[in-house]
Order: C-alpha cells, then sequence, then structure tokens
C-alpha cells in the first residue's frame, strides 16, 4: 500500500529536522523501497503506522534505522583521481613542511562505509610514509551501519573494483570471507565515529585536512551556512578543504582560496 501523502510529508521535516535531508517531493517510491524492510523487524503492518510510531515515539533504536535506510552511502575508493593526484603533488607534502613535521589530522566527514578514509591511509602509507607513522584519519557518518562497515574495514569484490589500483589492492588488502579485509597497517591509521553533520560539532579539535564530499548537495543553502561557519572552527590558517568537483560552500568573507585553479573544489583556509 502506498504511504499517504500527509505521512511522507511528516517523515520529510523529520529527516530536515534531524539530519538536514531534504527528501523533496513524489519521492514515495524511494520511500517504500528503503523502509518496507524494517516493518517485519520493527513489528509494522504498514510504513504509515511505521512513521507515525518514529515522529510519535520517537524510540531511539527505530530512530536509527530510519536514518540508517534513508541516507544515501554511494562511495568508492579514489573517487575522483584528479582530486587525490592533487593532494599527493600540492596538499599532503606542502602541510607537512609548513607543519615543522606535526602529525597531520585529517577528517573525511560522511564517510559512508570507509573508502574514502581509506583510500586516504593507503595514499599516505605508499607516497608519505614518514607522514603516515603519526597521521590520524577520522572517519564519520550519520549511519551507525556506516560506521560499523568502517570499523570492520571489509569489502567485497566489487566495491575492490571501484576505483582501487590492483597494485593498492595487492599490498593493502587481505582476501577474507568471500570479500577483502585491510590490513592491521592501513586500519590502523583510521578511526570511526558517528557524527551527526546538522548537528554542533563538538569535541573535534583542528584538521590540517577535511574531506566534506559529495554531501552539500543534500543540504539547503542554511544549513550550508552553518556547516561554513564550523568549519572555521575546526581548520588552523593553510589547512585545506576538500568538496566534490560539483561543490562549493558560502564564503561571503574570502576566508578559503583556491589550490590551484583546475580544482576549485579544493581550497586553503587564509584563517
Amino acid at each position: 500500500m502506498p504511504i499517504a501523502l500527509a505521512t511522507y510529508d511528516r517523515l520529510a521535516d523529520f529527516l530536515q529536522a534531524e539530519i538536514a535531508l531534504q527528501l523533496g517531493e513524489a519521492r514515495g517510491y524511494l520511500v517504500e523501497h528503503r523502509l518496507s524492510p524494517l516493518l517485519v523487524r520493527f513489528g509494522f503492518d504498514n510504513l504509515d503506522g511505521l512513521i507515525n510510531s518514529l515522529i510519535r515515539e520517537r524510540e531511539s533504536t527505530l530512530v536509527q534505522a530510519v536514518i540508517d535506510a534513508m541516507v544515501t552511502n554511494e562511495t568508492s575508493f579514489f573517487r575522483e583521481p584528479g582530486t587525490f593526484d592533487l593532494l599527493r603533488t600540492r596538499v599532503i607534502g606542502h602541510l607537512f613542511e609548513e607543519r615543522q613535521g606535526r602529525a597531520l589530522r585529517i577528517w573525511s566527514g560522511a564517510a559512508a562505509s570507509g573508502q574514502e578514509a581509506y583510500s586516504i591511509a593507503m595514499l599516505l602509507i605508499d607516497r608519505f610514509p614518514a607522514l603516515a607513522r603519526t597521521a590520524n584519519i577520522l572517519a564519520t557518518d550519520v549511519s551507525m551501519r556506516m560506521v560499523q562497515r568502517t570499523r570492520v574495514g571489509w569489502y567485497s569484490q566489487l566495491e575492490i573494483e571501484r576505483g582501487l589500483p590492483h597494485s593498492l589492492a595487492r599490498r593493502f588488502l587481505i582476501p577474507e570471507r568471500n570479500g577483502y579485509k585491510v590490513r592491521p597497517e592501513v586500519a590502523a591509521l583510521v578511526s570511526a565515529r558517528q557524527m551527526n553533520l546538522a548537528r554542533p560539532w563538538q569535541m573535534l579539535g583542528t584538521f590540517d585536512i577535511i574531506f566534506l564530499r559529495n554531501i552539500l548537495i543534500y543540504f539547503s543553502p542554511t544549513v550550508k551556512a552553518d556547516i561554513a561557519a564550523q568549519l572555521i572552527a575546526h581548520l588552523a590558517p593553510g589547512s585545506v578543504l576538500v568538496m566534490a568537483a560539483a561543490e562549493s560552500l558560502p564564503d561571503p568573507d574570502g576566508r578559503f582560496e583556491k589550490v590551484t585553479a583546475s580544482e576549485p573544489h579544493v581550497v586553503r583556509f587564509r584563517g
């Protein structure tokens, strides 16, 4: 039975308030596809009952399950290779010298199942082994299911084939359970935790590189402005922000500059 329009609108308002996700209009098919598997798990006869209970009771397990189901978790290893080439040639080495050898802190926000964070770790170990010994990478996502996947560090053959060069796969992965698990030396660089970008960011500290890719497109201009303000509090002068190729953040005060004209989505914080 299709979801009622009024219930759909209530779910859209809930997702906007909880995680700043704009569901949009006429996407009932998406809601039905993603939430129907939860009916048996939580004992509901239909989606209207599930969503009404979600909003009325706000039971934490159901709230997290709905968020896990509704967020898009599209990611891959070394996504947008040109961005990683720029990091390798123009960003990481420069930052390491500028920080006078201090350990670099890197944050992969909206990391989904962790391929981005592990791509960064592999790049560091492969090209900057001295830096990799002390660097630490934080991967965060609003989906607890994705955080757990990142912590496990296991990926299917299909996931490995999407962007990970064979040379790095052979070097940094271990065959396990019809798939592959990242080696301990790679996993040691990455920690994962749950984080809702739509809530105030706490206890994060300052980062040298922040990846915030393929998530800004889901936010309203107001939320983007809030995120820009919070980013400034977590960047030191000279730190680098990496967005997706089609993304940008409001910068009315000119506090960011392009690292290179050819990659306008990779910017350096002026301070």
